[in-house]
């Protein structure tokens, strides 16, 4: 993890802010991004000030992350202003997704909604026990989920045929 010896300006948080809300817009009872603690917690302790190699999140370190708020600044629709980095520069847009998508689910807010809408049994990562208690244990003399009877078939990479679909009628076109 990078060290977080440097900070974002108030504009530069809010801009943040505005990216992170505009790429995840919640649902139900799930939080804004912005009201979670990530930029603070997450993101800035993972964005090294200085990443010559961008080993870390390809081309953010601090200096780039601030020129990419300024430049998502420069049009109020931020919508607007992600989908032209997605376009233009997809590696900063794959950065800066990758950034607010594990950032958001690894806050405990969002993780309480997750169990408040979605799956109660869900305790965030790590997963080590999986979902206990939340679905019944297998059972080889259930018939459901161990049939009698083998179904289904396995066939090798090598013994696959083509199948002539030109006969098929797609788009409702052909008689």
């Amino acid at each position: 993890m990078a060290n977080s010896a440097w900070t974002l300006s108030s504009e530069e948080r809010s801009t943040l802010e505005r990216a992170l809300d505009a790429l995840l817009p919640p649902t139900g009872t799930f939080p804004l991004p912005s009201q979670t603690r990530m930029i603070d917690e997450f993101i800035l302790a993972r964005i090294p000030e200085t990443d010559e190699r961008g080993s870390l999140y390809p081309g953010l370190d601090s200096s780039r992350l601030k020129s990419l708020l300024r430049d998502l600044d420069r049009n109020p629709d931020m919508t607007e202003s992600l989908s032209a980095l997605q376009r233009d520069r997809p590696a900063q847009f794959q950065a800066l997704w990758s950034l607010a998508v594990y950032g958001y689910y690894s806050r405990p807010e969002t993780i309480e909604a997750i169990q408040r809408d979605l799956a109660p049994a869900y305790h965030g990562a790590p997963l080590p026990v999986g979902y206990v208690g939340a679905m019944a244990p297998w059972d080889a003399d259930d018939p459901l989920q161990m049939p009698r009877e083998p179904r289904g078939a396995f066939t090798p990479t090598g013994g696959v045929k083509r199948v002539d679909v030109s006969r098929l009628d797609f788009e409702g076109s052909r008689s």
